[in-house]
C-alpha cells in the first residue's frame, strides 16, 4: 500500500487555533526533515518532534490518538506522515501551510495570506532534535 497516495485530511491554522488549549486538543507532531528542523529556532507550542522516517515506528508503538502533523510548508513530508498515521488507524490531519504558512511561489497567494493571518503559538526549539 502506498500511504503517500492515501487521501489526507487537512486542518487550517484557524481550525487548529480554535482547538488549542482545550481538553480535546490533538497531539501536534513536528515531522520536518532533520536539516529543516535544525535550521529553525522554533516549533509549535506543545508539539512533539518525530523525524519523518520514524513516523511508522511511532504509529506502531503508541496508542492511536488524534494528531495534527506539520512540516515546513504543508506539502509532501506532512502529507506522507499523515497518510502513514492514518493507515495505522490514527485520526491524523496535516496542517495546511505547515509551520511557515505556505510556500511563496508554490502555494496560492490567497491561501498563504489566509494561513499566515493566524499566528499559532510557537516555542523556542529545545537544544536539538529528538
Amino acid at each position: 500500500m502506498d500511504t503517500a497516495r492515501d487521501p489526507v485530511s487537512v486542518i487550517t491554522p484557524q481550525q487548529l487555533a480554535a482547538r488549542l488549549g482545550r481538553t480535546d486538543a490533538p497531539l501536534l507532531l513536528d515531522v520536518r526533515r532533520e536539516a529543516r528542523f535544525a535550521e529553525s529556532p522554533r516549533m509549535l507550542a506543545g508539539a512533539l518532534r518525530c523525524a519523518p522516517e520514524d513516523v511508522a515506528a511511532l504509529a506502531r508503538t503508541q496508542a492511536p490518538r488524534e494528531v495534527v502533523v506539520y512540516c515546513v510548508y504543508g506539502h509532501e513530508v506532512g502529507a506522507e506522515a499523515a497518510a502513514t498515521l492514518r493507515s495505522a488507524g490514527w485520526p491524523a490531519q496535516m496542517l495546511a501551510g505547515g509551520i511557515e504558512g505556505g510556500e511563496d511561489g508554490v502555494d496560492a497567494p490567497e491561501d498563504i495570506a489566509q494561513w499566515r493571518a493566524v499566528a499559532l503559538p510557537t516555542m523556542p526549539r529545545a537544544g536539538g532534535a529528538q
